[in-house]
């Protein structure tokens, strides 16, 4: 007896076998794209929780490796004054030779400009300038980005002059010249420190632009981009080390009460 090999729907029973395993497999990849998407949305949510964890991270490594920085700084000074019977660096021509240069375009570039980059030009170099030179200390990781956003918007700034910096940190111009035997109290007084970009009064009337931060003068301050919001700079801190070593965290409105044994009755905002 013969039996057929079509059912009554024209199919072989072979044929529907290679149907149904056809189907299974769809079925398959079906719930391989949707384990897919699940994947991706989970890697998507994971990513939204840990950025700004990361972000938080990097800033605050970036932060850290500043105030190495400034610790540096203060050590060098230090040495240079042990070297010169007491005396600290003058803020304007101890790391430069001159306050100006008859060949430069306007020394409120030289913090940006490449052909004032002592590294490269030592000509320039003032006398406080061999303790530093090497060290690979002057700029701080989280500078960079500010310089990008907001380095031409210094007062005089010159058109032209490229915005790569050579440094970021200024020192204290009331101790230029001073001995460090005439302070006593030594953890009060900020040695160097960083300033804003930009101009924000009654706080400065002149942003970073040389070597020297004036605040005993009025005219500068601690600036506020470090761990600030992107959406407002003003609500950040900067780092600053002290005549006695120290590294601490500051705010602008700090910026008088540290800057001279009577430097609190400054303050313009009342600190």
């Amino acid at each position: 007896m013969i039996i057929s090999e079509y059912s009554c729907s024209g199919l072989s029973r072979r044929g529907g076998v290679i149907k149904i395993s056809e189907h299974k497999n769809d079925l398959r990849k079906g719930f391989t794209l949707i384990e897919l998407l699940v994947v991706i949305a989970i890697i998507a949510l994971l990513m939204a929780i840990l950025m700004p964890s990361l972000n938080r991270a990097r800033k605050q490594a970036k932060f850290i490796a500043c105030k190495s920085n400034l610790k540096s700084y203060g050590l060098m000074a230090f040495m240079y004054a042990d070297d010169c019977d007491g005396v600290m660096p003058n803020a304007w021509t101890s790391f430069y030779s001159q306050r100006t240069y008859p060949n430069e375009p306007h020394r409120y570039c030289r913090w940006h400009n490449p052909d004032w980059d002592l590294e490269k030009n030592p000509k320039y170099a003032g006398a406080f300038w061999p303790y530093l030179k090497g060290k690979d200390i002057h700029i701080c990781p989280a500078f960079g980005r500010i310089a990008n956003m907001f380095g031409t918007l210094h007062p005089e700034h010159v058109e032209g002059v490229p915005v790569k910096p050579n440094y970021n940190y200024s020192m204290n111009s009331y101790l230029t010249d001073k001995k460090i035997t005439n302070f006593k109290h030594h953890s009060e007084i900020f040695f160097f420190g960083e300033e804003n970009l930009w101009i924000t009064r009654p706080y400065n009337s002149y942003a970073f632009n040389d070597t020297a931060m004036c605040v005993y003068e009025k005219w500068d301050s601690f600036g506020t981009f470090h761990l600030a919001r992107h959406s407002d700079m003003e609500d950040g801190v900067v780092n600053a080390v002290f005549l006695d070593g120290q590294v601490k965290t500051v705010n602008r409105v700090d910026s008088w009460r540290y800057s001279a044994p009577d430097g609190r009755s400054l303050s313009p905002v009342g600190n």
